[in-house]
């Protein structure tokens, strides 16, 4: 079979681009017999919607044939010759990235409505309110054969779409593409200039204000002068009130904000050096960033939205806290450096990790589909 994987491919930053690399690694590895293209963005969003430095990051690889640069997120003239190219390509099926309704003019109009596809919902719906969502994305994903969720609040999500299309269940795969065998925690925290005794809790991803970095600065209120906290990520929102947190509350000692987009060959220079990983989202459906915590080894803490409490054991390989409360994720964190003393941890850690297996993602996602 030919079959085309729509979606942000790198140079393209970001989960979407990463995750869309690494599943087409595992089919073209696991399915030899079979031919993937990847199908990306000649333009993923126009500049003036685009809140970050940069959409690209230079120097990342490529897929190895390069694959098809069609989808023009904004120009309908651009949407007729996709539609075209790929009505000629010769296409079995398509796999179709989805996590927000401002693509889905561009993609109904591109991909050939009869070639079967399967959309693969990072979001069901978007985080922020936007106009018309609802309206898109059932029209979107109606016309799929199979839509793919990685949560079991996407997967009720998409059952309120009250959709003809089948709907299944997988979870998100591991990211372990950024492990460096090189990098130890102990390098890692000279590299940074923390010292080995630093109990060192990080927070990785863009800071956009439904993922409650805010909280979690105001949580280093109430835990020892011993626990640091590393921020790693770009602000899309919110920077100055962050800061004033900081600030109004004399945390600056103890946190550190790395303000920018991190590439690829530096993410384990700051999973190394972490002990405990939080994500205090305030509302979330799941998160590739556990997923490269997780590869890591590291101990979690999330907050007990959307889907991230099916990505934790409790008081195994992690603790839960409420969203919206410092206190609460406070006293998490306290409890996740006690597991940290726990020597069955890093086997129970590195089972769950384990339990995210593309191969397994990709079988059953090709045997849905077929």
């Amino acid at each position: 079979m030919r079959i085309g994987i729509v979606g942000p491919f790198p140079p393209y930053r970001g989960g979407i681009a990463q995750f869309s690399m690494k599943l087409l690694d595992t089919l073209v590895r696991c399915y030899p017999e079979d031919d993937f293209v990847p199908v990306s963005y000649s333009r993923l969003y126009p500049s003036i919607l685009f809140p970050g430095t940069s959409q690209l990051e230079p120097g990342t690889p490529s897929p190895r044939n390069g694959g098809l640069r069609l989808i023009d997120s904004c120009n309908p003239l651009a949407w007729m010759s996709a539609r075209s190219a790929l009505e000629e390509g010769g296409f079995d099926r398509m796999i179709i990235q989805w996590w927000h309704p401002f693509f889905a003019l561009s993609l109904m109009a591109s991909v050939p409505g009869a070639i079967p596809s399967a959309a693969i919902c990072h979001n069901v719906v978007p985080h922020e309110s936007v106009l018309l969502a609802g309206k898109l994305t059932r029209r979107f994903l109606g016309r799929m054969r199979l839509a793919v969720v990685h949560s079991g609040t996407d997967l009720e999500e998409a059952k309120s779409l009250e959709l003809d299309t089948r709907i299944l269940k997988l979870y998100h795969p591991i990211y372990d593409q950024y492990l460096d065998p090189s990098i130890t925690r102990d390098s890692a925290r000279e590299r940074l200039g923390y010292s080995r005794s630093a109990r060192l809790v990080l927070f990785f991803g863009l800071v956009r204000t439904y993922k409650g970095v805010q909280d979690l600065v105001r949580a280093m209120g109430s835990l020892p002068d011993d626990v640091l906290l590393l921020i790693v990520g770009e602000s899309y929102s919110d920077r100055r009130g962050i800061l004033d947190i900081i600030s109004n509350m004399g945390l600056s000692r103890r946190i550190r904000w790395i303000d920018r987009f991190v590439p690829d060959s530096e993410v384990a220079v700051y999973f190394e050096a972490a002990d405990v990983v939080v994500l205090p989202y305030r509302q979330a459906t799941q998160s590739g960033v556990a997923q490269i915590a997780l590869s890591f080894g590291k101990v979690l803490v999330l907050t007990d939205t959307g889907g991230l409490s099916e990505l934790v054991e409790v008081g195994s390989t992690g603790y839960l806290a409420e969203p919206w409360s410092p206190s609460s994720i406070a006293e998490s964190v306290e409890e996740a450096f006690s597991l940290l003393l726990d020597p069955g941890t890093e086997e129970r850690v590195a089972r769950k990790a384990a339990s995210f297996s593309w191969e397994e993602y990709a079988r059953e996602l090709i045997e849905s589909l077929a």
